[in-house]
């Protein structure tokens, strides 16, 4: 049976080039220039060569139609050409079918080696073996006729000529897979031949025979490649064994090329397998990182606006300052008193008091604005204390008591210091509203209740370690075990979004860091939170306390 393997190319010179390779093949090339006509021609074929640019029609369509077509009685071997460097095309139709890919220009070896994985696979699933090729080349021309007809009848297809130069022209035109020269020949010798074979196909074997006294060119046809010789005259049990070893050891070496270039395909496709996941890997962290910030900055706002009490606390000082200050320059003119030393003493106090106002609001418009992460060293005490100034005019209205033992000279850790600020600011917000529901229970019971917030800093393990109490209403361990699920929130409808304990988790794995919560309830909730020290900025510590 002679295979149809269809070459679909707009390039005239492709086609050529395939059609006579494969016809050295004993293939029968069907060659067409458009998709039209592939699709036509492909109930015909075999194995198919597809370009994937044709003028008419995508061959991925071409291709996606093989795979519809390919069933239990029916299957074609696909072999893809592509441009130089569009690997990811090829192993997209790698994925979708095709059984190799072979990239222009064609180089001979990967054309032979696609070819022969098509060629094994549709042989192995239509039961077809292939035959061996042998080529004698032998200047009397009898005993070359003779030794053909012998290999013939061993199953093997022969072919035989009488010079050097004939069986090269030979080689150039058939598939030979073994060579059987006589060394010594008029025109050209075996060892020329050997030469030339092996510069032509490197895989094909060569076996020499040589009369009386050539042992010596035997051993150098040996040592340039050829794999035996056989003497004169030559012994048919020996020259049947030398051909079978030939033959295995050509099935071996391209068994192992066909293993090669399985192994190659398959890791091309495990790495653009491997980039598409990370692909999406990045794309999906990308997305969660907006929407996580998206989350952060719609808890800063439901924050800010809670903190407008404070805030205001905070800027009517300064302003009640320069109020005082006006006042009593006017009173000073008013009596010709306003001296240059008051004036000045007057304008410095007026500058004190508008540099805090500065501070608060710049303060305040950094911790609203959206950006990208900054990571610093950072002081969590100063990041405590930012929180402090910005909700402790709201713990004093709630009537909490705020209590601080914040360490000394702490360490620095990597952080960004406003994100840091939005967690501490989370934790004491909850705290705020946990005391407030104990004190609402109270004060129904009519009993006496001090609502009490302490917040500590120390270092331990090479860590910062933040903690704070509240004796207020807690939380159940159905509560604990939900506190860091996203919208989960004990607070009322309409009280609270749920995103404060989630956003501070994921900002506290951001800083690689931990936080541990111990509550129960009607007893209050104690959290601890655990940040890594950055390794240059280690101190020792001190505990200094304070009561506001």
């Amino acid at each position: 049976m002679t295979e149809n393997i269809l070459v679909v190319d707009d390039d005239p010179m492709v086609l050529e080039y395939l059609s006579s390779e494969l016809k050295r093949h004993f293939f029968n090339p069907i060659c067409v220039a458009n998709g039209t006509d592939a699709l036509a021609r492909l109930p015909e074929a075999h194995i198919v060569f597809l370009d994937l640019k044709l003028p008419d029609m995508d061959g991925f369509d071409i291709l996606i139609k093989i795979k519809e077509r390919n069933g239990s009685n029916v299957h074609v071997e696909t072999i893809v050409m592509t441009g130089f460097g569009n690997q990811e095309i090829a192993i997209r139709a790698l994925r979708l079918g095709a059984i190799d890919y072979i990239e222009k220009p064609i180089h001979l070896d990967d054309l032979r080696a696609a070819l022969g994985r098509a060629q094994e696979v549709l042989f192995k699933r239509t039961n077809l073996t292939t035959t061996d090729t042998v080529l004698v080349i032998d200047d009397e021309i009898e005993i070359a006729e003779k030794l053909r007809d012998i290999l013939e009848k061993e199953g093997y297809k022969a072919f035989c000529c009488p010079s050097g130069r004939e069986g090269l022209e030979i080689i150039s035109k058939q598939k030979v897979d073994v060579v059987l020269t006589d060394i010594n020949m008029k025109e050209m010798s075996g060892l020329e031949v050997l030469k030339q074979a092996k510069l032509l196909y490197p895989d094909i074997e060569v076996i020499m025979t040589t009369g009386f006294g050539g042992h010596e060119l035997a051993i150098q046809s040996l040592r340039a490649g050829a794999l035996d010789y056989l003497p004169k005259p030559v012994n048919l049990d020996q020259l049947l064994w030398s051909v079978q070893k030939a033959t295995e050891k050509i099935k071996l070496h391209r068994s192992s090329l066909y293993r090669n270039r399985e192994l190659k395909l398959s890791a091309e496709i495990m790495t653009k397998m491997n980039e598409e996941q990370e692909k999406i890997i990045a794309e999906r962290t990308a997305k969660l990182t907006q929407t996580q910030a998206s989350l952060i900055q719609t808890s800063k706002l439901a924050t800010l606006g809670e903190m407008s009490a404070g805030m205001a606390h905070e800027l009517n000082q300064p302003l009640g300052g320069i109020s005082l200050v006006s006042q009593t320059m006017r009173k000073l003119k008013g009596r010709n008193l306003l001296t240059d030393e008051e004036l000045d003493k007057s304008l410095k106090d007026i500058d004190t008091c508008v540099k805090r106002m500065t501070k608060i609001i710049q303060h305040v418009r950094t911790f609203a604005r959206q950006e990208n992460l900054k990571f610093i060293e950072v002081d969590v005490n100063e990041t405590l204390e930012s929180a402090i100034m910005l909700l402790g005019e709201q713990l004093r209205i709630h009537g909490i008591e705020l209590t601080r033992d914040f360490a000394a000279s702490l360490p620095k850790i990597i952080g960004e210091p406003y994100q840091l600020e939005q967690v501490w600011i989370n934790l004491i917000t909850n705290a705020r509203d946990a005391l407030d529901e104990m004190g609402a229970k109270h004060q129904a019971e009519k009993t006496e209740f001090a609502k009490k917030l302490a917040l500590r800093t120390w270092f331990e393990d090479n860590e910062v370690r933040v903690e704070a109490i509240d004796n207020g209403i807690g939380m159940t361990q159905d509560q604990l075990e939900k506190v860091f699920q996203p919208f989960y929130t004990t607070k009322p409808v309409g009280k609270g979004m749920g995103l404060g304990m989630s956003i501070t988790y994921g900002i506290l794995e951001a800083h690689k860091g931990k936080i541990e919560i111990r509550s129960e309830k009607g007893k209050g909730t104690t959290i601890l939170v655990k940040l890594p020290v950055s390794l240059k900025s280690e101190t020792k510590s001190e505990t200094k306390g304070a009561i506001i």
